[in-house]
């Protein structure tokens, strides 16, 4: 026989094996998906309802709970200097009055502790109330103050 018959003979069979491989693999698929969409529930509307109540349930609810009170964190008095009275007091910011400079604090300390401390509670000119922190406690406040001063060479005892 030739060689180029017998290429073509197995050249043939080789596609016509693959061609049937090929379409069984295809009529198999076929059949597993027949079986998967048998399996299907029937819509019942169920998923219909939910997406609608899912479109339409309220932006916002009321709620008539009483919140939790917040736990009050003990801090000491360098610790809210440094949080946050040091962000204006450590450079003379707006005209707030630096740590370390006596004769800005002096005047300020003939007025009392408590006078201090209520400016910084309440706020005085351009100082916002407890200095933009309104976690802190007068207590909080007054030990900051105390720290303050004491580090300006100030003696000021806290009660």
């Amino acid at each position: 026989m030739n060689p180029q018959v017998d290429k073509s003979v197995i050249t043939t069979t080789v596609t016509l094996v693959a061609a049937l491989v090929l379409l069984a693999v295809v009529l198999f698929m076929a059949a597993a998906l027949v079986g998967v969409v048998d399996n299907v529930a029937p819509d019942d509307g169920s998923r219909k309802q939910s997406a609608v109540l899912e479109r339409i349930k309220p932006v916002a609810r009321v709620s008539f709970e009483q919140p939790k009170p917040v736990v009050a964190v003990q801090l000491s008095g360098k610790q809210v200097y440094d949080k946050v009275c040091a962000a204006c007091h450590a450079a003379g910011t707006l005209g707030a009055p630096k740590t370390g400079d006596k004769a800005q604090w002096e005047p300020r300390f003939a007025q009392g502790l408590d006078t201090l401390v209520t400016h910084a509670t309440n706020g005085i000119r351009a100082m916002p109330a407890k200095g933009g922190d309104p976690s802190l406690t007068e207590a909080n406040i007054k030990d900051s103050i105390v720290y303050l001063l004491e580090e300006t060479g100030i003696k000021a005892e806290a009660k």
